[in-house]
């Protein structure tokens, strides 16, 4: 299957990372320079002595097509907080209640949802989130342009007796609905409930949509796909299920050759404008070309224009042209900086990656500029790092706290980008395959959606590479860990017990365990103090579905594990 490829090549020049930029993450490096704060710090919301109502309503996918009209729904989320997080607002809960214990029953609030001619009322409880509320769509017209939606919310608080105060509360919110016309070229849904994407077969030949969880690896399509399209075999072959080729593109009719080969292997492919994402004209001429590539999953814009500080208007200029012409596919930027000019950049994207590459690095001296780091200036390779796992872990949590605060944490979701290169520049060595693995198990633990890794070929030749570890772990992220990951229903929690970081899920039957040691040392872990408090007899309770560096459970020992120094595990328990 072929697709329009009535494109001129544009041949662009890649840059190493910071190595023509005058600053990096905005700070100075060089040894030439002065110590400048950098600034575009992400402002933190402050503290309010009284409950705020965080009321957000969104539909529960993005983008409906016509097929789905009698099908919709909207999520509405109506926890009570006590930061001012955007759109929080006050609320007066009743005066007998205790408004710092979040398990009191506090009413109800009365929803309305307004989108061109449709209105849609319900009651949702308060302190509730993830309350799906149907919608059906079928007296508006399928189109391009989004709906502006309006959700209204009212409430009376109750009294000990049950009366209710004569003193109403209102509180408004609003959203936007994509809905589309049918079409047979590809699609990608993004479901709101848990940031997972939704896609249909990657042959193009049609289908049912099912959630989908990408596995995937960055290539330069130049310097390694245009000499060498075995590489896609062996990713199908190592469990991948996505490919990010790197541009530029020139060569056309290999870039064919790699859609052709992806599609027969059932890949999907992540099609990539970093190196003119900024010229409008050049993005138009590649969405408009490529957006009937049959596995297309998605757009990625930006690259790190935190660490190039691009425009801060850019991506966002990118993103609403990309939905005018498109509208299929959700947008992805990545960011590279623990924190600078976060807020905006955001603006301009739906999937939110970050790619802090801690391994090898010296956290304190740049090898590179032979100046030091700090947070007001310096260039070690992975900005305001430890040099350990735990920056991913601290990355990705930090990312989605931050879009939590912004109002987007149903509207936009995290991946990440483990790190699988090394032993050159601000790197002195390349991630064993253990902490390759140790990274996408944090990133999962804590919120990321998708997974990337950055960049391949990687090191190879024995079972503790990256790709030696892939071969083992792919499949049961599949089986295991995604059903878990896109499943609306599921309860999530995460723990720290001295530094062994745990991710547990409850879908109502069954338990999944995500658990990385993260000490340089020895450590048991007992399941109480790692979200299984129930557990009595882990034989007949946890089955281990991957494990390195778990030491043998001794004799009697049935409630706990003990991992070695780095080790790892993935487990389902069923009480």
């Amino acid at each position: 299957m072929k697709y329009n490829k009535k494109l001129t090549a544009v041949v662009t020049a890649g840059l190493v990372r910071g190595s023509l930029a005058q600053t990096w993450c905005g700070k100075n490096y060089m040894s030439n320079q002065s110590v400048v704060p950098p600034g575009g710090q992400f402002v933190l919301p402050t503290r309010s002595a009284e409950p705020l109502l965080s009321f957000r309503c969104a539909p529960v996918f993005r983008p409906y097509l016509e097929e789905d009209a009698q099908t919709a729904a909207f999520v509405v989320d109506t926890p009570i907080v006590y930061d001012w997080i955007t759109g929080a607002m006050p609320i007066s809960l009743p005066s007998d209640s205790d408004a710092s214990s979040l398990s009191n029953d506090f009413g109800s609030l009365n929803i309305t949802i307004n989108v061109g001619s449709i209105f849609t009322t319900a009651n949702v409880p308060v302190n509730a989130t993830g309350i799906q509320i149907p919608v059906d769509l079928s007296a508006l017209n399928a189109q391009k342009t989004p709906y502006n939606v309006t959700c209204s919310a009212t409430y009376s608080a109750q009294s000990s007796s049950g009366s209710e105060s004569a003193n109403e509360q209102k509180f408004n919110t609003s959203s936007s609905l994509l809905y589309l016309p049918d079409t047979n070229a590809s699609v990608t849904k993004t479901d709101l409930r848990t940031g997972a994407l939704w896609v249909r077969p990657a042959s193009g030949e049609g289908g049912a949509f099912a959630p989908f969880v990408p596995q995937g690896f960055y290539i330069n399509f130049e310097k390694y796909l245009a000499t060498n399209l075995s590489m896609i075999t062996q990713l199908k072959a190592d469990g991948f299920n996505t490919l990010h080729p790197i541009p530029p593109y020139n060569n056309l009719t290999i870039f064919q050759q790699v859609i052709n080969m992806t599609i027969s292997a059932g890949m999907y492919i992540v099609y990539d404008m970093r190196s003119n994402y900024q010229n409008l004209s050049a993005v138009a001429q590649q969405v408009n070309a490529h957006a009937s590539i049959p596995n297309l999953l998605n757009w990625e814009t930006a690259h790190e224009p935190d660490g190039n500080s691009d425009p801060l208007n850019a991506a966002q200029a990118t993103y609403e042209l990309i939905y005018q012409l498109d509208g299929y596919h959700p947008v992805s930027i990545v960011l590279n900086c623990q924190d600078y000019n976060f807020s905006p950049y955001v603006n301009g994207a739906d999937i939110v990656l970050q790619d802090a590459y801690p391994i090898g690095i010296n956290a304190t001296w740049s090898p590179v500029w032979n100046t030091e780091c700090t947070p007001d200036f310096g260039h070690c390779g992975c900005d305001n790092c430890q040099g350990q796992v735990w920056d991913v872990k601290a990355r990705v949590q930090t990312f989605k706290d931050r879009l939590n605060i912004l109002g987007f944490d149903r509207t936009k979701s995290v991946w990440t980008t483990p790190q699988a290169f090394g032993n050159g520049a601000y790197w002195n060595t390349t991630p064993t395959g253990l902490q390759w693995a140790a990274m996408g198990f944090l990133s999962f633990s804590h919120g990321a959606i998708g997974s990337k890794s950055f960049q391949y070929p990687t090191a190879t030749g024995n079972e503790s590479s990256i790709e030696g570890t892939a071969t083992d772990l792919t499949g049961p992220i599949q089986q295991y860990v995604q059903p878990f990951l896109v499943n609306p229903n599921v309860t999530f929690a995460t723990y720290d017990y001295q530094s062994v970081d745990a991710g547990v899920w409850y879908n109502g039957t069954s338990y999944l365990l995500i658990v990385v040691n993260m000490n340089n040392f020895q450590i048991y872990a007992p399941f109480q103090d790692i979200g299984l408090g129930w557990v009595t007899n882990a034989t007949e309770q946890v089955q281990r579905i991957f494990s390195v560096y778990e030491l043998p459970t001794s004799p009697g020992n049935l409630t706990g594990t003990t991992f070695e120094s780095g080790g790892i595990g993935i487990y389902i328990a069923t009480p």
